[in-house]
């Protein structure tokens, strides 16, 4: 299981597509719609409440970082 840290690299990785971010989005059960900016930020509004040492849901495990 991958920790925060590696998930928040995914969000803010500008590889990361506006799909992936929507996948991820839906994964955490957040809202997933709106442009790729309003989906990274949101995102990573919602990591940054996690643990930092916490494991998290693996949000996209083929993307290369």
């Amino acid at each position: 299981m991958p920790f925060l840290h590696e998930a928040v690299r995914f969000a803010e990785n500008p590889a990361t597509t506006i799909d992936q971010l929507r996948v991820a989005c839906e994964l955490l059960a957040i809202d997933g719609a709106g442009t790729q900016a309003e989906l990274r930020a949101r995102l990573l509004s919602h990591l940054k409440t996690l643990e930092s040492e916490a494991p998290v849901v693996c949000l996209n495990p083929k993307v290369a970082l």
